[in-house]
């Protein structure tokens, strides 16, 4: 699942962001990372500008990684492309077996534009690789610990298609020591015209908490599978807007990474245009790891 990452690189340390992240699941992992970048083809002598900044940061990226002690010893890899960053990131990737790319997409905070940036919202549309999306420097504790990714979020709604994450944020969980939060946000019912209290037949649960006491059912049955392999799994059933409250909660409890799947319940119409996962991605700074199903 992580086999070989690619970090799209631009020369701004905003690019840089993800690097950190990257190094911390290829060491654990046994990824190869590959770096690249992409020249405009009418700017001329940049080529050689960006293999020399890439052998560069490779060479750092080489000892951040024998820092971890990594079971086996990978070279970093660099590649320079020429032509629109966006259209070279995607060939590359389809065509050598790209396990993720992992890159830098800013969040709520307002940054201005910057060369990659703008080939971001292109990428996450165009591919249907997993993407990992950093939108704000590790912070320093982080760094030094060497735990960058602590607690993995998992927002679920119930589908196939949704659970599609469930297996990236497990393997996470278990080379990295992550919690995982499995999560499900319940929307609001809207029943008109109805004046008396409603309940299900001989329950005596209202539909909400009819419906919260099977969300509950189904994360715990996931939670169950996961906990076979020793992984320590918590889950949580809120009220309100899914890419609200997801937002919400992983600000509030310290999530270090939301892990979700591009389509959910309502299909293809969810990715991208109006869709809690674009909200998700769109809002705050926590890293998101974003799974497109290999099934519509």
């Amino acid at each position: 699942m992580y086999e070989n990452i690619l970090i799209p690189l631009d020369g701004s340390k905003a690019a840089e962001m993800v690097i950190p992240y990257a190094v911390q699941i290829a060491a654990r992992l046994d990824s190869q990372l590959i770096l690249t970048s992409v020249c405009d083809p009418s700017t001329n002598d940049t080529e050689q500008l960006y293999h020399a900044y890439l052998e560069r940061i490779a060479k750092q990226v080489q000892n951040q990684l024998k820092d971890w002690k990594p079971k086996t010893e990978k070279q970093v890899q660099t590649k320079v492309f020429i032509g629109k960053p966006a259209e070279e990131i995607l060939r590359y990737a389809d065509a050598n077996n790209v396990a993720l790319i992992a890159l830098t997409s800013f969040g709520s905070s307002g940054r201005s534009h910057w060369f990659l940036g703008n080939n971001v919202a292109k990428i996450i549309q165009a591919t249907s690789k997993p993407l990992l999306l950093i939108r704000a420097p590790a912070s320093n504790s982080a760094l030094q610990q060497k735990r960058l990714l602590k607690k993995v979020l998992v927002p679920l709604d119930g589908s196939e298609l949704g659970a599609t994450a469930v297996p990236y944020a497990e393997l996470l969980g278990q080379a990295l020591g992550a919690e995982i939060v499995l999560f499900q946000a319940l929307e609001p019912m809207r029943i008109p015209f109805v004046d008396q209290e409603l309940t299900t037949p001989n329950s005596g649960y209202t539909p909400v908490e009819s419906k919260k006491v099977d969300s509950l059912a189904y994360l715990n049955s996931v939670a169950n599978r996961l906990n076979k392999w020793g992984l320590k799994v918590s889950s949580a059933v809120v009220l309100g807007y899914a890419a609200d409250q997801i937002i919400d909660y992983a600000k509030a409890n310290a999530i270090d990474l939301i892990a979700m799947s591009s389509h959910g319940r309502t299909g293809v119409g969810r990715w991208l245009y109006g869709s809690v996962t674009d909200k998700v991605l769109h809002a705050g700074d926590t890293p998101v790891l974003v799974i497109h199903p290999t099934t519509e």
